[in-house]
């Protein structure tokens, strides 16, 4: 999932502004593959794993102090719509923990903070990213 429009997210008690794009990675942590003795294509496949990872790209104008910590754990939450608008607005949260930060410095595109966080399920069931509609 790749937003473009969320210029602001907060995470916890913290606001981070002049975000440039959020991207939500779904990948498996355990695949499990299986095969017949008829063929060398699996018949089976399944990821009974899965960990979702959280991309938060800002722009920074200078220099910034505040950035988050490997360790940290808060509600990740942003609002986005198709046209960048408050019409049809959704509203995504998620429980996160700051698995990196990074900096990113040139002459082209400028500075960039990339914030990666790993999503956390509250029971280890349900989907850890949640959307709803925004009124």
């Amino acid at each position: 999932m790749l937003l473009l429009s969320p210029r602001v997210v907060t995470f916890g008690a913290s606001l981070w502004a002049n975000v440039s794009l959020v991207a939500i990675d779904r990948a498996s942590s355990r695949g499990v593959l299986d095969f017949t003795d008829l063929g060398p294509h699996p018949t089976f496949a399944d990821a009974p794993e899965q960990t979702t990872r959280i991309r938060v790209v800002q722009e920074l104008a200078g220099d910034d102090l505040g950035s988050p910590r490997p360790g940290e754990v808060g509600v990740l939450e942003l609002y986005t719509s198709p046209t960048a608008t408050n019409r049809a607005r959704t509203r995504l949260s998620a429980t996160a923990c700051v698995e990196s930060v990074a900096h990113e410095v040139s002459l082209k595109r400028g500075t960039h903070r990339t914030i990666t966080l790993v999503a956390l399920s509250a029971d280890g069931a349900t989907d850890p990213i949640t959307t709803e509609g925004a009124d």
